[in-house]
């Protein structure tokens, strides 16, 4: 549906993660022994495509009665518990490897941009006050106000506005040049630029996007998202150019030229029902829904401080009950939203919705997939559809895959589009005891004509009935890049595998490394070297170079904080990949930045904590038996606590700027010792 300002203006807009990212999922899909199979699982014909358009006000009203009631009468551990399997095992990451002479945000496309709390434009660095980033791992000894998982720390009053900090490359200086006020209490989730322009991206819901918070159908009541774009022509003076708020709760972004797209979850706000209501309760809610009326339904927007409908009823899309692969359990009562905003000509373009069950997203150079998991007594799948990233996000299809998905934090890298394919990497949880997680590999052909997303192949299959990791072992580090796959499992030791994908219709197991400790995060340097990030046997971070040009082997590897003493070490960029830091330098030399917090403890000084970000370079790139990892120096931090969790940074030229919190710290390449800040 198409949105105008009715003042004399256009409108536009564009995190993690978060965040980001995303979020988790879980799916299946019918079972494929062999090398190539249908993707359905009956002989039933299909009657259209798997999701349809709401024919109009009257369904969709009848769909959000059906699917509160359904989560009324549902227990809470059950309706949330089938949804999402917190998996503790950390994400992965992605690639924004670049030869300008500045770093950007790391990214899972190399065209697709995403909102992070610090962005840089190789002129200013414009640093955002967020807490949702720090919301989203709960750790069990952390010492917060928890329930249910959930922190219930709000956001600080103080910073209260985003920093913009000139940089000179040079000298490696900074300077506070300008300020952007911030006077509602949002969530600063991440920021864009875009030439003259800076986005900023707002929530409500400071909890953050993961864990059981997603699942609960009532956390998306009353929720807001907002998009702030800011003329940054005069960094001194910024003025706004454009200022939307919508009903419904943040939860992922993405930036493709001059288009902004929003993901949001909303749950319309019935006064008065009750979520878990006894005899009495259910009767009342019964008279609530039935005097439910569209406008009560339908969410919100507003422009510039004028209110508007967001969409219409037949913008969303539900399952066809007639289509053989249609979930078991259709009607759902949150609404996952997509909004499609130009911000050069400062305009909404379309609103689309799913109106059924969502647990994932994933994002593609040309496509946005929302994933969702049906779970059963004989196992789960994953469906997954497929929306065009464009102005109009086109519905282009759906497929199904075996197992179940995890999307949540970095764990995108486990779905990847490529050359036509869809490949994805699911896992399924058993009853066996000496073997209790089954994973799989599954490959989809992209079938516009069909609307649909038709299975390929799988992996393990008759033909190759190998294994992907030894019994009992989770799946941690998954990397797709071209035709080949990294993966690592582990439970005692670390296997690494590598997949040759090259022939869609029969991938295969090409190779497989065990090591001692893990490797989450996997960066490719290139077709024959991998760089692994994780931990060693002793719980420190681990740095771990790869060849995998043929049978895979290690070049080294190095412990951070060993040589130092830290009982502990931790880095953020395991799990978080806009912490990591990649440039590529030379033919043969590549820099990256990884930050690390160490703990050390002596009955002199007692405990002591350090943040720190290794600066390193990678040598003889173009040789890769002869590749290494070379250590270059440190900018060193004292700990600050929780609100200096988050750590970015930036290479311009020879300059290294390390952002902690918000606070700048910086170095030059060739002086890494002589360091400036705190800013």
């Amino acid at each position: 549906m198409k949105i105008i300002n009715p003042l004399p203006l256009i409108i536009s807009l564009k995190s993690s993660l978060m965040a980001a990212a995303i979020i988790f999922s879980m799916l299946l899909l019918s079972a494929c022994e062999g090398g190539s199979s249908s993707s359905s699982s009956n002989d039933e014909p299909d009657t259209g495509s798997l999701l349809i358009p709401v024919d109009g006000d009257a369904e969709l009203l009848s769909n959000v009665k059906s699917g509160m009631n359904q989560t009324a009468s549902v227990s809470r551990e059950r309706f949330d518990g089938d949804v999402l399997f917190l998996d503790e095992s950390a994400p992965i990451a992605t690639d924004t490897s670049s030869d300008s002479s500045f770093t950007t945000t790391y990214t899972l496309e190399a065209s697709i941009d995403e909102h992070d709390f610090v962005k840089y434009d190789g002129n200013h660095l414009f640093i955002a006050p967020s807490r949702g980033m720090d919301c989203c791992f709960i750790v069990d000894d952390i010492q917060l106000a928890v329930e249910d998982g959930v922190s219930l720390i709000p956001p600080s009053p103080e910073d209260r506005s985003i920093r913009i900090v000139a940089t000179d490359p040079d000298t490696a200086g900074a300077e506070e040049v300008g300020s952007i006020e911030l006077d509602d209490n949002l969530t600063v989730e991440g920021l864009y630029t875009n030439d003259s322009q800076l986005v900023s991206i707002s929530s409500s819901g400071w909890w953050g996007s993961y864990g059981d918070s997603f699942a609960r159908v009532s956390n998306w009541q009353g929720q807001t998202t907002a998009l702030n774009v800011y003329d940054i022509s005069d960094v001194s003076a910024p003025t706004t150019q454009l200022e939307i708020e919508l009903q419904g709760g943040f939860v992922d972004s993405r930036k493709k030229g001059d288009m902004v797209y929003l993901i949001a979850r909303h749950t319309p706000n019935i006064d008065g029902f009750v979520y878990y209501p006894s005899a009495e309760q259910a009767v009342e809610n019964e008279r609530l829904l039935s005097e439910l009326a569209i406008d009560d339904v339908l969410p919100k927007v507003t422009i510039n401080g004028v209110e508007g409908s967001l969409l219409a009823a037949n913008d969303c899309d539900i399952a066809n009950p007639e289509h053989s692969l249609s979930p078991a359990a259709i009607a759902y009562p949150t609404m996952t939203l997509m909004i499609a905003i130009n911000i050069a000509e400062q305009s909404i373009t379309h609103t689309g919705c799913y109106f059924e069950r969502a647990d994932g997203i994933y994002v593609s150079e040309s496509a946005i997939y929302l994933t969702q998991v049906e779970s059963s007594v004989t196992g789960s799948r994953t469906f997954v559809h497929r929306y065009a990233l464009s102005e109009n996000l086109d519905y282009l299809g759906s497929g199904v895959a075996d197992g179940s998905l995890y999307l949540h934090g970095n764990k995108d890298f486990r779905i990847n589009e490529h050359e036509g394919y869809l490949r994805l990497v699911t896992t399924e949880f058993t009853n066996d005891s000496s073997d209790r997680v089954d994973h799989k590999l599954s490959i989809l052909a992209l079938n516009p004509d069909s609307l649909t997303l038709d299975l390929v192949a799988t992996l393990p299959n008759d033909q190759h009935p190998e294994a992907i990791g030894k019994p009992n072992e989770d799946l941690y580090g998954v990397r797709f890049f071209g035709d080949k796959l990294y993966l690592v499992t582990f439970e005692r030791i670390d296997p690494l595998y590598v997949l040759d994908l090259s022939n869609p219709a029969d991938p295969l197991i090409a190779g497989e490394l065990t090591v001692t400790g893990f490797s989450d995060f996997l960066h490719p340097v290139n077709n024959e070297l991998l760089m692994g990030l994780g931990q060693d046997e002793d719980g420190l971070v681990k740095l771990e170079l790869f060849n995998v040009a043929g049978v895979p082997y290690s070049l080294g590897s190095m412990s951070l904080g060993k040589s130092e003493g830290a009982q502990s070490s931790y880095s953020e960029a395991r799990y978080n990949r806009h912490a990591f830091t990649y440039q590529v330098f030379s033919e043969s030399t590549d820099r990256f930045l990884v930050p690390a917090a160490l703990s050390f403890f002596s009955e002199d000084t007692g405990y002591r904590q350090e943040d720190r970000l290794y600066m390193f370079e990678l040598n003889d790139k173009n040789l890769p038996q002869m590749a290494s990892f070379q250590s270059i120096g440190q900018i060193v931090v004292e700990g600050e606590g929780w609100q200096a969790s988050r750590h970015r940074s930036v290479i311009h030229e020879d300059a290294v700027y390390y952002v902690n919190g918000t606070s700048v710290w910086s170095a030059l390449w060739t002086a890494p010792n002589e360091q400036n800040g705190p800013l």
